[in-house]
């Protein structure tokens, strides 16, 4: 699960523009028409590094649950 997120993180914090034309740009005869504006990247941006810290939260709640339920709970 931590490597995705830092997958995803280090996704959300590459360069997006250089992204799209290396990976999506080939896929169309006239790329620079199909090219997203710098909100569309911004928003992708956001997506990776909101998906990413979602991730890491869930890592966090996750073990630290089993840690929880491991040890019996709370007891007086």
């Amino acid at each position: 699960m931590l490597l995705l997120a830092l997958w995803l993180g280090g996704m959300g914090l590459a360069d997006q523009k250089a992204l799209w034309w290396r990976i999506q740009a080939r896929r169309f005869s006239d790329p620079e028409a199909n090219e997203p504006s710098e909100a569309g990247y911004r928003a992708r941006r956001i997506l990776l590094l909101s998906c990413a810290t979602a991730m890491v939260v869930m890592a966090v709640w996750w073990f630290t649950s089993i840690d929880y339920i491991e040890s019996g709970g709370l007891e007086d």
